[in-house]
């Protein structure tokens, strides 16, 4: 027994006598760690980063626009200079002499781009650039960049009535602006004033043909009193017309060299075409009704079936019309190009014109070889044309839109400079396919995450201060699951319906807008309208009155549920559909627009430091962050209401489709496919179809949709900036607010204004 007492007297010991292993230390926080822990810290850090993107964005767009830094760029807002030109006068019964006439210049808005290689001894090519209707200067900097790489000095501008330039636009003046902007550069002492050409998209391209029909020296044209009111002076040189249909070779110059023609092939406004024989062109879908469809053929296998009575009329079908009348795919084939080309249909076979083929007095002369414009085998040689006799026709497979974000495009005006200029002294050649262009654009997207970014550390950070720490709040706890199939149902029949009411009330805008008399709100008469702003307004208005029927629907419907499946635990799967338009004291009502006011002045106050500093936007085709003249804010404040409308409810619901312990970043992916799924299937049906077709699905909207493209990108941003925001105050209201002053503010400055001027800015 003693034993046992020692032995375990000696365990004991042995226990007490053992080594003590320590407890290992905590894991120190690296610096990241700690920096995120730290709420102001991260704040100041996140912001960095997103202004080191927005710089980034900027840097390469200087990078490109400039050619490496190789050209100078200026923003000119009402420039004028003057020159003098000499010219002889034929005017009966005087004698022919030469004499000095003023050369008057003017740039109302425009963007100039000056190589730095040129200058008096050794002057470059010009070249004016502008855009088409409700688009602005901008929208051609595809082109820009690519000839100001070529060595050539550019100079892109307003057209009246559309960005910075507020003077009246008018068809009988349409040329004039870039005869103005053409004798502009005549004047730079760098410019080389035998080389100065014009161009423009759409309506420019019809400014195009003005002008040279103003500044042709034509027979009969060139009198003293023609040149001293600074008329048929021939100062331009050549004229490449976009999307547009050209002008008769007889209006055109002695002193022109060049005149082309860029074109989509299935161009939703230009290019009818008249055809050597009768062929089945398709009908824009919502032309053809049940009754006139018997005036139509239907394809049935290989066979084209005219249509009687007796058949069935086919609204999804697509019908065909036997007639020479042709769209804009079949211009190549048409009495139109050749009589362009100079050649007379009279005495032709066939009709086709060579896409991108170069007609000297009539002549092919050279062609693309495969995919390779002609130039390219050239190595961008001049082709030798005497008087006004070069002419070439390029045809992209596109849609009227694309012609100005498109590669195709941008190398058929390569093509057509180098054939009618030739290689810039002191440049190489670079085949037009070598493009930079699109690099800016595809910056421009860290830009767009760096501006919008930017928001949120901004916000996190004015919230943390005594002023706007009563703006800060709690999101809601998410309702507890619903039971299937009852989750799924309410879940997705809501995006669903979204979705496709989106894309429905998108087609219907203009005439339901006009059914309720809203359309009245917006009349020429009071002042600055800004073109199609008022009618996407109004649909999102209906959008916004369509989600909070269906929110309300569906929530009545789960509640009545609720009350019956769970009894007294019913609020516990409420989902309280309008927690969003909750407002916490009535100090906030006057801090939530003060907060929002702030964000978007330091939104647009880096927009347009930027701009001061670089010239450059933040842009992706349509989609543009640019600057605006502060004196028209008076005019878009008036639509933030409405779009506020949308904003508001639309951020307050996303809320609501949402599910408890779903990611954030799902949800939100989810709330973005919902809200623009409908539109892009609606444009991208639209498109596709009538490029494969060259038929329109909905003729009638044609316009209107072009004008929706940048719907996409704001609905998409609004609904990440609504869910972010409301994580961080509680409710929807500032989120409304600051993506209505948005995107009101992008919208109405992208686009055209008309009406009185003097209504708010004076005469």
């Amino acid at each position: 027994m003693s034993d046992q007492i020692q032995e375990t007297q000696q365990v004991e010991v042995q226990q007490t006598e053992a080594p003590q292993t320590e407890a290992p230390a905590p894991k120190k926080d690296n610096w990241f760690l700690k920096l995120w822990r730290n709420k102001n810290k991260r704040n100041v850090f996140m912001l960095a980063c997103c202004l080191v993107l927005i710089l980034l964005a900027t840097m390469v767009g200087s990078l490109v626009q400039t050619a490496g830094w190789s050209a100078k760029v200026e923003d000119l807002r009402n420039e004028t200079n003057k020159g003098t030109i000499m010219l002889t006068p034929v005017d009966d019964g005087e004698e022919a002499v030469e004499k000095p006439y003023t050369v008057s210049g003017s740039v109302t808005s425009g963007i100039l781009y000056t190589p730095k290689k040129a200058s008096a001894e050794h002057p470059a090519p010009a070249v004016v650039f502008t855009h088409g209707l409700y688009n602005n200067r901008e929208m051609q900097l595809q082109n820009a960049i690519e000839m100001v790489r070529r060595g050539y000095v550019v100079l892109v501008i307003d057209r009246g009535q559309h960005g910075h330039n507020y003077t009246e636009d008018s068809y009988m003046t349409y040329g004039k602006p870039m005869v103005d902007a053409a004798k502009y550069l005549y004047n730079l002492p760098y410019v080389a004033k035998d080389k100065i050409a014009v161009s423009g998209h759409s309506m420019g391209g019809m400014a195009t043909t003005s002008a040279l029909t103003m500044d042709g020296r034509v027979t009969g044209k060139r009198t003293d009193a023609n040149f001293k009111a600074g008329n048929n002076m021939g100062i331009i040189s050549a004229g490449l017309v976009q999307a547009n249909n050209p002008t008769d070779n007889k209006n055109i110059g002695e002193n022109v060299v060049a005149v082309g023609v860029v074109k989509a092939s299935s161009d939703e406004f230009f290019f009818s075409s008249n055809l050597k024989e009768e062929t089945y062109v398709p009908v824009n879908k919502d032309s053809v009704t049940e009754l006139n469809y018997t005036n139509y053929y239907l394809k049935v296998k290989d066979e084209y079936v005219k249509q009687t009575s007796e058949d069935k009329f086919r609204p999804n079908k697509q019908y065909y019309n036997l007639t020479k009348t042709g769209n804009s795919t079949y211009y190549l084939q048409s009495s139109q190009a050749v009589t362009f080309t100079g050649r007379n249909p009279a005495e032709l076979e066939d009709w086709t014109t060579v896409n991108g083929g170069i007609y000297v007095n009539g002549a092919l002369v050279a062609e693309p070889n495969g995919k390779k414009l002609a130039s390219v085998e050239r190595k961008g040689e001049a082709i030798g044309a005497v008087g006004n006799s070069l002419r070439v026709v390029y045809e992209a497979r596109e849609t009227h839109p694309m012609n100005h974000f498109s590669v195709k495009t941008a190398a058929n005006v390569i093509d057509f400079f180098y054939n009618a200029f030739g290689v810039t002294e002191g440049y190489r050649y670079m085949a037009p396919t070598n493009q930079t262009w699109w690099l800016k654009e595809a910056f421009a997207l860290l830009g767009f995450l760096g501006l919008f970014g930017m928001l949120f550390p901004v916000l996190d950070l004015l919230l943390g201060t005594r002023l706007f720490a009563s703006v800060k709040g709690e999101v809601s706890e998410a309702p507890l699951l619903l039971k299937k199939p009852r989750k799924h149902v309410t879940y997705w029949l809501s995006g669903i319906l979204t979705a496709w009411f989106g894309a429905y009330s998108l087609q219907h805008a203009g005439e339901w807008s006009t059914l309720t008399g809203f359309s009245k709100l917006f009349q020429a008469s009071e002042g600055y309208i800004y073109a199609n702003v008022g009618t996407i307004a109004f649909w999102g208005i209906c959008c916004a009155a369509f989600a909070l029927v269906v929110s309300g629907v569906i929530w009545a419907i789960n509640r009545c549920i609720n009350v019956f499946v769970y009894g007294d635990d019913f609020a516990s799967y409420d989902e309280h559909p309008f927690d969003g338009f909750k407002i916490r004291s009535w100090q906030n009502v006057l801090k939530t627009p003060l907060l929002a006011l702030l964000l978007v002045g330091i939104f647009y106050g880096v927009v347009q430091l930027l701009w001061s500093w670089t010239v450059v936007d933040f842009r992706i085709w349509t989609f543009d962050i640019r600057v605006f003249d502060t004196v028209k804010i008076v005019s878009m404040l008036k639509y933030v209401p409405l779009f506020f409308v949308f904003y508001m409810i639309s951020a307050a619901m996303s809320q609501n489709f949402r599910v408890k312990d779903l990611p954030e970043w799902a949800t939100i992916a989810i709330n973005v496919f919902f809200n623009v799924i409908g539109i892009i299937i609606l444009l991208w049906n639209q498109n596709s179809y009538f490029i494969n077709t060259g038929a329109l699905i909905d003729g009638a909207n044609k316009l209107f949709f072009i004008a929706c493209y940048p719907i996409i990108p704001c609905v998409a941003i609004a609904t990440v900036v609504a869910r972010r925001m409301y994580t961080r105050t509680g409710n929807a209201w500032l989120a409304g607010l600051v993506n209505a002053l948005i995107m009101t503010f992008i919208a109405c400055a992208n686009t055209s204004v008309s009406g009185a001027v003097s209504w708010f800015y004076g005469a």
